[in-house]
């Protein structure tokens, strides 16, 4: 399992509330809207949300075109969840001042948090026609063709981010995350060894990094660009995870072993790490506490087919063929299909 394929989902957009409002926007505030206004934003500091809001509308009630109490409504309804709201405030915005770029980007957010990804895309398209040199559009939209796993699309963008922002280590990274996923890992790990010489101290590029060199089969640079990514972070477990999965590749089963228990220490919850911890035991041949972490796996997620396969192994090796044929059917009946080639086996022709 891998983390961290895209520095970010979304270009991260804070909230950029003012305590102070632009007087250009409109030519002579009422003072009671001002009033309302600075209440706004002193509501929003203490995170009482509706009062926000309201002292927003109050101060648009008096001041119709009051352009930042507009966009902060509609920042405090995004934060909260309410979709449609937000998104009738930053079309708004749009129609009275079309240079704005935030206005795009926080239009283009709330849609895609709604999960409107056609919108979404939509109101891209229309920011980039708008604004062609701006790169968190193509970026944002990158992104969003990533996750729906449009690669070819996806790596248009960031390309095109990547020429009007060269410098950016993020772009580099997603970039290369979206070549790994297109095969080209060549091309994934200059992108990754790039943004490495631009800010050489983000833990999940090393991370990315490691996880293309496992998947070329070069395990010990694997290795070395997980130890490197644990010099800048050594509490994610993630690469604990990763680093004991390119350990079990090598042969090092010691290893392997050390990664996962560091794993289940600092994330109990983490499915995988318990499974991955019972495949090394596997190999070291500690059948029982294999059956125990499979169990602790299940338990956790009885929709696991790896883990079934895995006890099944560990099973067999205790001599419970049951046991283990069971578990492999079970595995098999989940989807998983090198289970079904352990079920077909002979030692479950009884079973069977």
């Amino acid at each position: 399992m891998l983390r961290h394929f895209l520095a970010a989902i979304l270009f991260a957009l804070p909230l950029w509330l003012q305590a102070q409002v632009a007087q250009d926007s409109v030519p002579a505030i009422h003072p009671d809207a001002q009033q309302a206004y600075n209440d706004g934003i002193a509501a929003f500091e203490q995170k009482n949300y509706t009062v926000a809001i309201g002292r927003f509308t109050d101060a648009l009630q008096l001041e119709p075109q009051f352009a930042k109490a507009v966009s902060n409504r509609g920042q405090v309804y995004l934060l909260t969840g309410k979709f449609d709201e937000a998104i009738m405030d930053f079309e708004q915005l749009i129609l009275w001042a079309d240079t704005s770029v935030t206005a795009y980007e926080f239009l283009a957010q709330a849609y895609d948090q709604k999960g409107d990804s056609g919108k979404t895309v939509e109101i891209y398209n229309r920011a980039i026609s708008k604004f062609p040199a701006e790169y968190a559009f193509y970026y944002n939209r990158g992104t969003l063709y990533f996750r729906q796993g449009k690669y070819t699309e996806a790596l248009a963008d960031f390309n095109k981010a990547v020429e009007l922002r060269p410098s950016d280590a993020n772009i580099l990274n997603d970039r290369g995350s979206t070549h790994r996923m297109m095969g080209n890992l060549e091309l994934a790990v200059a992108d990754y060894l790039a943004a490495l010489k631009i800010n050489p101290s983000q833990s999940f590029i090393y991370n990315n990094l490691g996880s293309t060199l496992r998947q070329k089969k070069d395990y010990f640079g694997a290795i070395r660009e997980y130890n490197n990514a644990l010099k800048n972070d050594n509490a994610d477990y993630i690469v604990y995870n990763n680093r004991g999965l390119a350990y079990l590749d090598a042969g090092k089963y010691d290893e392997a072993l050390k990664d996962f228990n560091e794993v289940v220490r600092l994330r109990p919850d983490y499915v995988f790490g318990y499974n991955n911890r019972a495949a090394a035991l596997i190999r070291l041949k500690k059948y029982e506490e294999a059956v125990k972490d499979c169990d602790e796996a299940i338990g956790k997620d009885a929709s696991y087919a790896e883990a079934y396969l895995n006890r099944g192994i560990a099973k067999e090796m205790l001599r419970d063929v049951t046991g283990a044929c069971n578990d492999w059917l079970m595995a098999s009946n989940l989807g998983l299909q090198s289970a079904e080639a352990y079920y077909t086996s002979g030692s479950c022709n009884e079973v069977r």
